[in-house]
């Protein structure tokens, strides 16, 4: 089979389309025989060594963290363990526990784009720092694959959502209530939020944490680490584990079969263009998720 590997940390050059045998499950695996898969930050972070202190990689390692794709003739959706080898090649191995079904009216590519990405924004909102009617949420790069979810999963739970990014009509259409592009304007001035979700980390953390209102919650997905004697007293700060279940994954699915959460597939590219896939996440002001179509 064919798999995007690296042979080592850096740049766009150290990855190669190889020849491999396919992979063999062991126990709890399953054997996906790959028609999609979603291109996340983490990949590239991986690639570049940027995670080495979380997940230290040994090589050659296949990129890609999750996917769609057939199991006994069954599209099936699911997330890679990133400890081993990933999504990007022809088959995969994925964790059994972290499968679902793809139902009925879904495609392989709008399946895969919402597994680490959909997961990262409902584990942050719904379970983490539980969303309600009423509460006003900020969602710090709004028009990306996390926050173009994100935005529509906070409005569904009745909340009013400010939003930084560039792409001002896009989040907008999201629905986003308020987008304050950065280059002029500050999301502090927007504030108080019950509730922020930070993809950016850095001095954005610091800020956000001092926009919350007292009890209020900051959800951190960025690597960045945030300082204890920074955090404000009366509020908090998680960082959740970003776990895939099959119980999580359907509830995903399912909004999206119900009309409630709409899949943000803009862009998407063979397995042979991956470069090109990874270089499209990497640049800036991008805007909802990319996809490597390998079937």
């Amino acid at each position: 089979m064919r798999a995007v590997r690296i042979h080592g940390y850096g740049g766009p050059e150290v990855m190669r389309l190889d020849d491999v045998p396919t992979p063999q499950p062991a126990a709890g695996q399953v054997l996906v025989k790959v028609r999609a898969a979603s291109v996340n930050p983490i990949d590239w972070k991986m690639r570049r060594g940027l995670l080495a202190g979380i997940f230290p990689l040994t090589f050659p390692r296949t990129l890609g963290r999750d996917c769609a794709g057939e199991v006994d003739g069954k599209l099936v959706a699911g997330v890679a363990d990133p400890r081993g080898d990933g999504t990007h090649a022809e088959y995969a191995l994925l964790p059994e526990a972290g499968i679902a079904p793809v139902p009925v009216g879904m495609d392989a590519a709008e399946a895969a784009s919402l597994c680490v990405a959909g997961l990262s924004a409902w584990i942050s909102l719904v379970e983490v720092a539980k969303v309600q009617k009423g509460m006003r949420v900020l969602v710090h790069g709004g028009a990306g694959g996390v926050g173009s979810l994100a935005i529509q999963i906070a409005r569904e739970l009745g909340a009013a959502v400010v939003v930084t990014s560039t792409q001002v009509d896009y989040c907008r259409k999201l629905g986003a209530e308020r987008v304050i592009d950065h280059r002029t304007e500050s999301f502090t001035d927007a504030g108080p939020y019950d509730a922020v979700l930070d993809t950016l980390g850095g001095e954005a953390h610091v800020r956000s944490l001092n926009a919350l209102k007292p009890g209020g919650v900051l959800v951190g997905l960025s690597a960045t680490p945030v300082p204890a004697h920074t955090i404000p007293a009366g509020v908090r700060m998680e960082r959740p584990a970003i776990q895939a279940t099959r119980e999580r994954l359907a509830q995903i699915f399912d909004w999206v079969i119900k009309g409630r959460l709409r899949p943000q597939l803009t862009r998407r590219f063979h397995l042979e263009e991956a470069n090109q896939a990874y270089a499209a996440v990497e640049a800036p002001h991008g805007r909802g998720k990319i996809v490597l179509d390998i079937s």
